[in-house]
């Protein structure tokens, strides 16, 4: 049986702060995560203070006294979520994250901002609006649950890669029929374009392009088997408006054209 985890999403939002800053002492009726872009600056929490910086992050908890502060030199720039539920506290118990430890590291510190921006373009959407909001909400604590429970997480990780390439892979084999910029789909992830390049080149050693490529080609092979389909019908089928196009890459590929591939079935 699945566990229940009860998420009610409250505000967000992203904040360049003013050199020194500063936020409280003070308390929230509600969670919060902060995730810090850029600079620098303190969190303190039960008397204790936690200096903070770009690629980091750290947890408000309702009802308990806190302050931020902004570094003079390097002020931070961070963004947050807030929301509150009844099973809130047994997600976080699974990244170990407590008012004993408040805070905690996320890779990369772009990570975040791809979420902001779902969760900002759902509030311009009237039609199921709050379906919409709560179902980014629970996908973003999917990934960055699974990004913190990696061994030994810090900055760039290897699970962390092989999350962000396995995300991106199944993305490409669930829509490799329809046009994919790797902008889009490294913004889907969350991460930058280059990065999901090196991530792809390490990985699976083709480019994000190139793994697409050859997807798409290995599943017109499998294709070209119905002799019921066209050269035509299988360009579309996978992702290719135009035949001749299709034929090109997929002799770039297979080293033969569709048509002379097809009659070595025979």
């Amino acid at each position: 049986m699945c566990e229940r985890y009860d998420l009610i999403y409250h505000y967000h939002g992203k904040q360049y702060c003013e050199p020194g800053y500063t936020w409280g002492p003070g308390v929230k009726d509600h969670y919060k995560i902060l995730f810090i872009h850029e600079g620098k600056g303190t969190y303190q929490i039960n008397g204790i203070t936690y200096t903070l910086q770009k690629g980091q992050g750290f947890m408000v908890f309702p009802n308990t006294i806190c302050q931020m502060k902004a570094d003079q030199q390097e002020p931070w720039v961070y963004s947050w979520i807030a929301f509150q539920g009844d099973y809130v506290e047994q997600l976080l118990a699974q990244v170990q994250l407590n008012k004993a430890n408040p805070h905690f590291g996320f890779a990369p510190a772009s990570w975040f901002d791809p979420w902001l921006e779902q969760l900002t373009d759902a509030h311009k959407t009237m039609k199921n609006s709050e379906l919409i909001i709560h179902s980014i909400l629970y996908r973003l604590f999917a990934e960055w649950i699974d990004m913190l429970t990696a061994p030994h997480q810090m900055g760039y990780l290897p699970k962390a890669k092989e999350v962000y390439v396995r995300k991106a892979i199944e993305y490409i084999k669930t829509n490799y029929y329809n046009k994919i910029s790797i902008n889009e789909l490294a913004s889907l992830i969350g991460i930058d374009r280059i990065y999901l390049s090196s991530l792809f080149k390490e990985s699976v050693e083709l480019s994000p392009q190139m793994y697409l490529l050859h997807y798409r080609m290995d599943r017109a092979c499998d294709l070209l088997y119905n002799q019921q389909l066209t050269i035509s019908d299988i360009s579309h089928s996978v992702g290719y408006k135009d035949p001749l196009l299709f034929s090109k890459m997929f002799k770039k590929v297979k080293g033969i054209s569709p048509s002379y591939y097809r009659t070595k079935l025979v």
